[in-house]
């Protein structure tokens, strides 16, 4: 039995269903469009920001890290954690800190971090109001 060109054609690439994904799309942006602007609107606004300002390579187990500490409301405490990394970019020292609460927004506060290797950066990696 010999099949024409159409035919093989049409049995080599059956008909797809069209249309098939739009009620998968209209459930997803159901759900996702408002979980997006929440998300983006929960995280555009911090309760606690920070940054590292400097930071001196002290000895080989020891770094002073400078950080600012931003709180709209500075009567919360917070805490923050400072993590150091070597040249290898491994991690040799974490330490996390308390900031009391105060009546500044801006708090600058020198932190020392005990490491076990020479630590050639820091970072501020979380920061939340106790």
């Amino acid at each position: 039995m010999t099949l024409s060109d159409a035919d093989r054609i049409a049995r080599r690439y059956p008909p797809r269903r069209r249309g098939a994904w739009i009620p998968v799309a209209a459930v997803l942006a159901i759900i996702g469009i408002p979980w997006m602007a929440w998300a983006g609107l929960h995280a555009a606004n911090p309760d606690v920001t920070g940054k590292v300002v400097a930071f001196d390579v002290v000895s080989d187990t020891r770094i002073d890290v400078t950080v600012t500490i931003q709180r709209p409301d500075p009567a919360r405490a917070a805490t923050c954690t400072v993590v150091t990394k070597a040249v290898t970019y491994d991690t040799v020292g974490e330490l996390p800190f308390e900031v009391a609460p105060g009546t500044q927004e801006l708090t600058t506060q020198v932190v020392s971090v005990r490491t076990f290797k020479r630590a050639t950066s820091a970072e501020l990696t979380d920061c939340r109001t106790a």
